[in-house]
């Protein structure tokens, strides 16, 4: 009976799969020198300074809260903002209102208005976002 002879292909599937092995043995021990496992608590908090960094050494001064750091933040819904009736359908009666700041337009329509408005007119509103999109809920002329 002939040897099983060594071919070529087969000694690189051999080399392959011994560096495979070698490569997962290698991950293993990594992994096995990065666990967390078994830390004390202490090591793994996390601090947040006030400036919202995190780290992990805990903070050397307490911070003060001032009465400003407790009041809301001015809602954009609450003011009026000013902008530029920019297209009305007739037909439909609905039309289009563009911001003069920032340039976004809003969506009205006479009932919403509550008045018919026309073309080019200017006027006061404040804006409400919905699920179709940004629509008035108040308007006013100017």
């Amino acid at each position: 009976m002939p040897r099983n002879q060594l071919t070529f292909k087969k000694k690189e599937l051999a080399k392959r799969k011994q560096q495979k092995l070698q490569e997962k043995q290698e991950k293993r021990e990594q992994n096995r020198a990065n666990n967390n496992k078994g830390k004390a608590l202490e090591e793994m908090y996390a601090y947040v300074d006030e400036f919202g960094n995190i780290s992990d050494t805990p903070p050397t001064e307490k911070y003060k809260f001032k009465p400003e750091d407790l009041e809301r933040p001015k809602e954009a819904e609450d003011e009026f903002l000013i902008g530029r009736v920019s297209y009305y359908n007739e037909a439909g009666h609905y039309g289009f209102i563009r911001d003069s700041e920032t340039r976004e337009t809003v969506y009205f329509n006479d009932t919403l208005a509550g008045k018919p408005l026309s073309l080019n007119q200017n006027v006061k509103y404040k804006a409400v976002r919905t699920r179709q999109g940004n629509q008035i809920s108040e308007v006013e002329l100017i």
